[in-house]
This record gives structure tokens, C-alpha cells and sequence, in this order.
């Protein structure tokens, strides 16, 4: 079976997936972190929010230095940086968190460090015959994993507050770049230096294409931000909600490896459209859930299609060019996603109140279906 063939490369499979658990670890800490920054620190919800979402923003901004860190450094030695800026700015913050500029500065270096490292995984990846395939099992994998760090985040803050929370991502980013290091690459594609041939283009379809898979995981993301309070008006605990919601995000990371399979079986396209419809659909159902069980039945679709389109939209991005350095671009910039999703959430929960989410999760969605069209490869 041709799909088993991506065992070929167990280190950069290791590789790929250590650096995109780096970025499911920002999302797994982040609403613990937002309500114990209120509490312990005394933080504004509003400040408390941008402290969790700086991250993301270094790892948007990321990509505008990626492709030029790329002809100046090799991967190992980007591992070697920025896998140790990473954790020494996360092991900092457990000491600084209540100095406003320094934790605002160290978490956006920690997502810079993030953004890199996923991007320079990515463009690897990218020029792989099997890329479909393989990023959907590093999306598996690192959405697997976020599981586990929720709980264990959640365990260190319980015991020894902010402090523990950041000592915990401190231990988790040393140990996934040891394990991005077992990666040894022996050619210059791999290894050394990036030489681009030639110049990055850009045209109407790449910047479709990385506009669609931003909008996409944004919208799709709106709704995560208040699911607790969605489940909490419907009569669910915390206990119970946070028990069916992770282990739904858990169940789902199967979602990835098969919307990877259906790419490289069917085509990006058919998959990405019938995805977006479903995903409006189910969020549409959730959020005007009128029971507990109509909530999480509706929630089971929304989710897997997230996870199922992400490492569709990646390896599009890989088919962009053929030496992945859309890829590399892209990969933050869709991960940057998260971040304004739970900015935009908030914003428009504000205005307009919660079942409003439904709206713009689905006018976005109706969005990407349009976008579809300039990012389709031009017939030759």
C-alpha cells in the first residue's frame, strides 16, 4: 500500500511532527493560561488574551523572514536556534509573567522560534512525492498530543500556578527539539544551506491559496473560543464539557491522516469543498444547539473538519512551487489562524452576542468555497 511508503522517513516524520506539537502546545495552554493570568496575576481579560495570542503572531510574522533564514542557516542548525530560544523564552516567562513587556516580548520570540521551525519542517516535507500523506501524519500526531499537554498543562498550573505552566512548555519544547535533532539530513536539500533556482513568484493563485487556508482555519476557530460557555448554558459542568471536548479533539486527530489520504487519492478540491460545507454545517447546528446532545453531536463535524482540511491546505501550499518555499510561508501563517480566530471571536461576541458565531463561521466558510476557484492550478 503506497500510503505506508512515508515510513521511509521516520526521522523526518519525527521532525515534522515534534515541530507542529511546538504549535499545538500554544493552543493546548492557551484558555488555561487566559484565566489564570485573571486570577493570579491580575491581569485584564483583554491583556490576558494578548498575552496567549502573541505566539501566534511570531508565528505570522515568521514567514516573512523564513525563506531568507532558510539560505543562511541549515535545518539542523535552525533547530539548534531557534529550538533553544524557544525554550529558554518559555523557562524565562515562568519568572517574568508579571512583567507585561517582557512576557509579551518573550512569547512573541517563542512564537517566532515556533513558526520557523514549522516552516522549515514544512518545505521539506513539501517537496516530497507523499507530501499529502506526510502531513497528515504530523498533524495526527501533534493533534494526539495536545491532548496529553492539555492535561499536563493543566496539572502544573493546578500545582505551582503560572510559574509550572511555563516550566512545563519549558521541559516539552527541550524535549521536541532533541527529537527534531535525531533528523540528520545528508544532502544539501536536506541538510545544507537552501539555494532557491529561482525567485519566489507570486500571483493570484498562491496568495488564494493562503488567504483561503487562513480564512478557514479562522472561521472554523471561532466557536472553540466559547465552548464552554455554549456547553455551561445547555447544563453541561466544566468537568463534563472539558472531558467530552477533549476527548473529541483527541478522537479527531484521525481526521487528519484521513484528509491527507484524501488529498493525495482524490485531489485537494472535491475533499477542501465538501469540508467547508460540513464544517458550516456542524457549527451552524452547535451553536444553535437547543440540547446537550444535539451540541456535542454537532461538534463531532465541525472539529473533524478542521483537522481533516489542515494538512490538505499544507500540502497544497507544497504544490505551489517545487522547491516548498510556499510551504515554508504558509505553514505560519495558517497556524496564525488560531490566534486571530480567538481575537475575532471575542470581537464579535461583543457586538453582536454568541450566535453570531454562526453567521461569520459561515459566511467565511462561503468565502473559501469562492477562493477555491483562483487557487485551482491553471489548465496547460
Amino acid at each position: 500500500m503506497s500510503y505506508f511508503r512515508i515510513f521511509q522517513f521516520p526521522t523526518l516524520l519525527l521532525a515534522g511532527a515534534s515541530a507542529f506539537s511546538m504549535s499545538t502546545l500554544f493552543s493546548a495552554m492557551k484558555p488555561v493560561l487566559l484565566t489564570r493570568f485573571v486570577e493570579q496575576a491580575g491581569y485584564s481579560e483583554s491583556f490576558a488574551g494578548l498575552v496567549v495570542a502573541m505566539p501566534f503572531v511570531g508565528i505570522a510574522l515568521s514567514s516573512l523572514v523564513l525563506n531568507k533564514l532558510l539560505g543562511l542557516l541549515s535545518l539542523r542548525l535552525l533547530v539548534i536556534v531557534f529550538g533553544g530560544l524557544l525554550t529558554v523564552a518559555e523557562f524565562a516567562s515562568a519568572y517574568v509573567f508579571d512583567v507585561k513587556a517582557l512576557v509579551l516580548m518573550l512569547q512573541f520570540f517563542a512564537g517566532i522560534s515556533v513558526g520557523t521551525l514549522t516552516g522549515g519542517v514544512s518545505r521539506i516535507i513539501a517537496t516530497q512525492s507523499l507530501a499529502d500523506e506526510m502531513f497528515g501524519f504530523v498533524d495526527m500526531t501533534a493533534v494526539f498530543l495536545m491532548s496529553f499537554m492539555i492535561a499536563g498543562v493543566g496539572a502544573a498550573i493546578g500545582a505551582f500556578g503560572l510559574e509550572g505552566g511555563y516550566l512545563f512548555a519549558a521541559v516539552v519544547s527541550l524535549g521536541y527539539t532533541l527529537l527534531m535533532l535525531a533528523h540528520r539530513p545528508n544532502d544539501t536539500q536536506h541538510g545544507g544551506r537552501v539555494k532557491f533556482r529561482a525567485p519566489l513568484s507570486i500571483s493570484v493563485r498562491p496568495v488564494a491559496v493562503i488567504l483561503m487556508g487562513m480564512l478557514f482555519v479562522t472561521c472554523s476557530g471561532l466557536g472553540f473560543a466559547f465552548l464552554f460557555t455554549i456547553g455551561i448554558n445547555l447544563g453541561m459542568s466544566y468537568s463534563s464539557a472539558g472531558s467530552f471536548i477533549g476527548t473529541l479533539v483527541l478522537v479527531s486527530s484521525l481526521a487528519c491522516q484521513l484528509g491527507g489520504w484524501s488529498s493525495g487519492k482524490f485531489g485537494p478540491y472535491r475533499p477542501l469543498a465538501a469540508a467547508y460545507i460540513v464544517c458550516a454545517i456542524g457549527w451552524y447546528i452547535a451553536i444553535h444547539a437547543d440540547s446537550q446532545l444535539v451540541f456535542m453531536m454537532a461538534l463531532v463535524p465541525a472539529i473533524f473538519s478542521l483537522q481533516f482540511n489542515f494538512p490538505i491546505l499544507l500540502a497544497l501550499s507544497g504544490s505551489l512551487d517545487q522547491e516548498g518555499q510556499w510551504a515554508a510561508i504558509a505553514t505560519p501563517l495558517l497556524m496564525s489562524g488560531f490566534a486571530w480566530a480567538a481575537i475575532a471571536a471575542g470581537a464579535i461576541v461583543t457586538a453582536w452576542g454568541i450566535p453570531s458565531l454562526a453567521t461569520a463561521t459561515g459566511v467565511g466558510l462561503m468565502l473559501c468555497l469562492v477562493l477555491l476557484i483562483p487557487s485551482k492550478e491553471p489548465k496547460t
